[in-house]
């Protein structure tokens, strides 16, 4: 009996531990990892760890000509040091959540109280930039806890998550790599994590458009973080 109980308390502990680093699971913060309309032939391209002096306005000016809307998860200083790329976002219709104030480790092992004073930190930091209000959140590095989901629900964010990963930032500028996992992944309401501080963002930004014209879909806000 005590050698079945040490197997279901550690099958307890691993399906705990995996729900951590598993925000599609949903056990601690009920996250939106995809749009479930099937036949919609469209995605929703987000970005993370922005905005970036250089990389950020880039991927702008690739979106802005290609008549493309996105969402942008900042980080709350980098937000501080570019406010002009913030408000660019913003202005140019994109939407923008938050990704934390500083996106360390720490944050993901913090209370619930230290959790929610990092997030209205951020929640004001944007808002005032932007004029608007900001209602959409990204963890960092897709930790979810009760902390980080107590503080959530209690603000009343949205949690996004993501059902197709680029892996972008191990890339090491290999383009062609993130397309073939693009590709292999790609599917009706996919809800696509890139991040904008990297070199070869805006680039890698014009190859998935083209890809997606190619197979006739389209790069759209979805109705939820609108």
């Amino acid at each position: 009996m005590i050698y079945l109980l040490i197997v279901i308390v550690t099958l307890v502990l691993s399906f705990l531990i995996t729900a951590i680093f598993r925000m599609d699971m949903g056990i601690y913060l009920r996250s939106y990892c995809r749009e479930r309309n099937e036949g919609m032939k469209s995605v929703m391209l987000t970005f993370d760890d922005g905005p970036h002096p250089d990389y950020t306005p880039m991927v702008l000016d690739v979106l802005r000509e290609r008549g493309v809307k996105a969402v942008f998860f900042l980080i709350g200083e980098n937000a501080i040091e570019n406010p002009q790329i913030v408000r660019r976002i913003a202005d140019e219709g994109h939407m923008i959540g938050i990704h934390s104030l500083r996106h360390t480790p720490e944050f993901t092992i913090s209370s619930k109280k230290l959790v929610k004073r990092d997030l209205n930190a951020t929640i004001k930091i944007l808002e005032e930039l932007t004029g608007g209000k900001i209602k959409l959140f990204r963890p960092p590095y897709g930790v979810t806890n009760p902390s980080i989901g107590g503080a959530v629900k209690d603000l009343g964010l949205l949690s996004v998550g993501w059902s197709l990963r680029s892996f972008d930032t191990i890339a090491d500028s290999d383009t062609e790599k993130v397309m073939e996992r693009i590709k292999r992944g790609m599917h009706d309401g996919a809800i696509i994590l890139l991040h904008d501080r990297l070199p070869f963002s805006a680039k890698l930004i014009e190859k998935i458009l083209d890809y997606l014209e190619t197979i006739g879909y389209e790069a759209k806000l979805y109705r939820r973080v609108l």
